[in-house]
Protein backbone atom coordinates (compact mmCIF):
# COMPACT_ATOMS: atom_id res chain seq x y z
CA UNK A 1 0.00 0.00 0.00
CA UNK A 2 1.31 3.44 -0.89
CA UNK A 3 2.32 5.79 1.89
CA UNK A 4 0.28 8.92 2.35
CA UNK A 5 1.84 12.25 3.13
CA UNK A 6 0.83 13.88 6.44
CA UNK A 7 -1.03 16.63 4.54
CA UNK A 8 -3.12 14.27 2.41
CA UNK A 9 -6.66 13.58 3.51
CA UNK A 10 -7.18 9.85 3.76
CA UNK A 11 -8.86 7.47 6.16
CA UNK A 12 -8.89 3.71 6.52
CA UNK A 13 -11.91 1.75 5.38
CA UNK A 14 -13.17 -1.34 7.23
CA UNK A 15 -11.06 -3.49 4.90
CA UNK A 16 -7.96 -1.51 5.87
CA UNK A 17 -7.52 0.21 2.51
CA UNK A 18 -7.13 3.96 2.43
CA UNK A 19 -9.79 6.11 0.80
CA UNK A 20 -9.25 9.72 -0.05
CA UNK A 21 -11.44 12.21 1.73
CA UNK A 22 -13.29 14.74 -0.40
CA UNK A 23 -11.56 18.04 -0.99
CA UNK A 24 -12.86 21.16 0.69
CA UNK A 25 -14.24 22.34 -2.67
CA UNK A 26 -16.15 19.06 -3.08
CA UNK A 27 -17.47 19.25 0.49
CA UNK A 28 -18.63 22.84 0.01
CA UNK A 29 -20.82 21.46 -2.80
CA UNK A 30 -22.68 19.41 -0.20
CA UNK A 31 -24.39 22.53 1.18
CA UNK A 32 -28.11 21.83 1.54
CA UNK A 33 -27.80 18.12 0.69
CA UNK A 34 -29.70 15.64 2.79
CA UNK A 35 -27.57 13.33 4.92
CA UNK A 36 -28.92 9.92 5.89
CA UNK A 37 -27.94 7.68 8.77
CA UNK A 38 -28.60 4.18 10.00
CA UNK A 39 -31.87 2.69 8.86
CA UNK A 40 -31.94 5.18 5.96
CA UNK A 41 -33.36 7.77 8.33
CA UNK A 42 -32.68 11.40 7.48
CA UNK A 43 -30.27 13.02 9.92
CA UNK A 44 -30.71 16.51 8.51
CA UNK A 45 -29.16 18.68 5.80
CA UNK A 46 -25.59 19.85 5.45
CA UNK A 47 -25.36 23.44 6.66
CA UNK A 48 -21.66 23.97 6.03
CA UNK A 49 -18.15 22.78 6.70
CA UNK A 50 -15.88 23.97 9.50
CA UNK A 51 -12.15 24.00 8.89
CA UNK A 52 -9.12 24.13 11.18
CA UNK A 53 -8.46 27.76 12.05
CA UNK A 54 -4.74 27.35 11.32
CA UNK A 55 -4.34 25.03 8.34
CA UNK A 56 -7.77 25.37 6.66
CA UNK A 57 -8.32 21.60 6.45
CA UNK A 58 -11.93 20.36 6.81
CA UNK A 59 -12.69 19.08 10.32
CA UNK A 60 -16.49 19.11 10.80
CA UNK A 61 -19.57 18.68 8.62
CA UNK A 62 -22.42 20.75 10.01
CA UNK A 63 -25.89 19.24 10.06
CA UNK A 64 -28.98 21.41 10.29
CA UNK A 65 -31.39 19.43 12.45
CA UNK A 66 -34.47 21.46 11.63
CA UNK A 67 -35.74 25.02 11.46
CA UNK A 68 -35.83 25.46 15.25
CA UNK A 69 -33.36 22.79 16.38
CA UNK A 70 -30.17 24.47 15.20
CA UNK A 71 -27.01 22.71 14.02
CA UNK A 72 -24.51 20.19 15.24
CA UNK A 73 -21.37 18.85 13.66
CA UNK A 74 -20.00 15.41 12.91
CA UNK A 75 -16.38 14.62 12.15
CA UNK A 76 -15.71 15.39 8.49
CA UNK A 77 -14.12 11.99 7.91
CA UNK A 78 -17.31 10.24 9.10
CA UNK A 79 -19.31 11.46 6.08
CA UNK A 80 -19.45 9.24 3.00
CA UNK A 81 -20.63 10.38 -0.41
CA UNK A 82 -21.89 8.12 -3.14
CA UNK A 83 -24.55 7.96 -5.83
CA UNK A 84 -25.42 11.60 -5.23
CA UNK A 85 -26.14 11.01 -1.54
CA UNK A 86 -24.44 11.61 1.79
CA UNK A 87 -24.38 9.10 4.59
CA UNK A 88 -23.05 8.85 8.17
CA UNK A 89 -23.20 5.74 10.35
CA UNK A 90 -25.20 7.30 13.16
CA UNK A 91 -28.72 6.99 14.50
CA UNK A 92 -30.91 10.07 14.37
CA UNK A 93 -31.38 10.14 18.16
CA UNK A 94 -27.60 10.22 18.71
CA UNK A 95 -27.27 13.18 16.31
CA UNK A 96 -30.01 15.04 18.20
CA UNK A 97 -28.07 14.62 21.48
CA UNK A 98 -24.88 16.21 20.12
CA UNK A 99 -23.80 19.70 21.21
CA UNK A 100 -25.42 22.49 19.16
CA UNK A 101 -24.33 25.83 17.79
CA UNK A 102 -25.04 28.22 14.93
CA UNK A 103 -23.73 27.38 11.45
CA UNK A 104 -21.85 30.68 11.15
CA UNK A 105 -20.29 30.38 14.61
CA UNK A 106 -16.57 29.67 15.04
CA UNK A 107 -15.77 26.88 17.48
CA UNK A 108 -13.49 27.13 20.50
CA UNK A 109 -11.20 24.42 21.72
CA UNK A 110 -13.70 23.63 24.51
CA UNK A 111 -16.60 23.29 22.04
CA UNK A 112 -14.55 21.01 19.81
CA UNK A 113 -13.55 18.86 22.78
CA UNK A 114 -17.25 18.53 23.69
CA UNK A 115 -17.99 17.41 20.12
CA UNK A 116 -15.07 14.97 20.20
CA UNK A 117 -16.32 13.47 23.47
CA UNK A 118 -19.80 13.04 22.02
CA UNK A 119 -18.48 11.26 18.90
CA UNK A 120 -16.12 9.01 20.87
CA UNK A 121 -12.87 10.67 19.83
CA UNK A 122 -10.82 9.94 22.92
CA UNK A 123 -8.54 12.35 24.71
CA UNK A 124 -5.10 12.32 23.16
CA UNK A 125 -6.31 11.04 19.78
CA UNK A 126 -7.22 12.68 16.48
CA UNK A 127 -8.87 16.07 16.65
CA UNK A 128 -9.13 15.90 20.45
CA UNK A 129 -5.33 15.75 20.70
CA UNK A 130 -4.95 18.64 18.23
CA UNK A 131 -7.20 21.08 20.09
CA UNK A 132 -6.41 20.00 23.67
CA UNK A 133 -3.16 21.97 23.45
CA UNK A 134 -5.10 25.23 22.97
CA UNK A 135 -6.70 27.48 25.58
CA UNK A 136 -10.37 26.56 26.16
CA UNK A 137 -11.65 29.82 24.66
CA UNK A 138 -9.27 29.88 21.67
CA UNK A 139 -10.94 29.63 18.25
CA UNK A 140 -9.84 26.35 16.67
CA UNK A 141 -12.40 25.82 13.85
CA UNK A 142 -14.10 28.34 11.58
CA UNK A 143 -16.80 28.20 8.91
CA UNK A 144 -15.28 27.43 5.50
CA UNK A 145 -15.59 30.13 2.92
CA UNK A 146 -16.64 29.11 -0.51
Amino acid sequence: MAETSPKSAATKTAAGARRALPSLDEALGWDGMQIDGLGNKTLGRIAGIHVDAEDGEPRWALIRLGPLAGCTAIPFEHVAEGAGRLWAAYERDWIKEAPRFRANESLTSLQELELCAHWGIREGQGRAAEVAKQDADEITAVPAEG
